[in-house]
């Protein structure tokens, strides 16, 4: 299996925990894209049940690596 194909398989391992999680995440496949500087590979975000008073979301910036056998 190539290292490619791993860190695919690992990428959507992570995806899915966010999800479970109560995120919504995008997939930027190819590592070609860029936030804050950095390179993602998965990019969550969950907005809180909203309260009168305030509203936060959270976002995160995920790179996932695999190690070459």
């Amino acid at each position: 299996m190539s290292t490619a194909t791993k860190g695919r398989r690992f990428e959507h391992e992570i995806r899915e925990l966010f999800r479970q999680a109560g995120f919504s995440v995008i997939r930027g496949a190819g590592s070609k894209g860029e936030m804050l500087q950095e390179k993602v590979d998965l990019v969550a975000t969950k907005a809180p049940k909203a309260s009168r008073f305030k509203v936060l979301l959270t976002v995160v910036g995920v790179q996932c690596k695999v190690k070459r056998a």
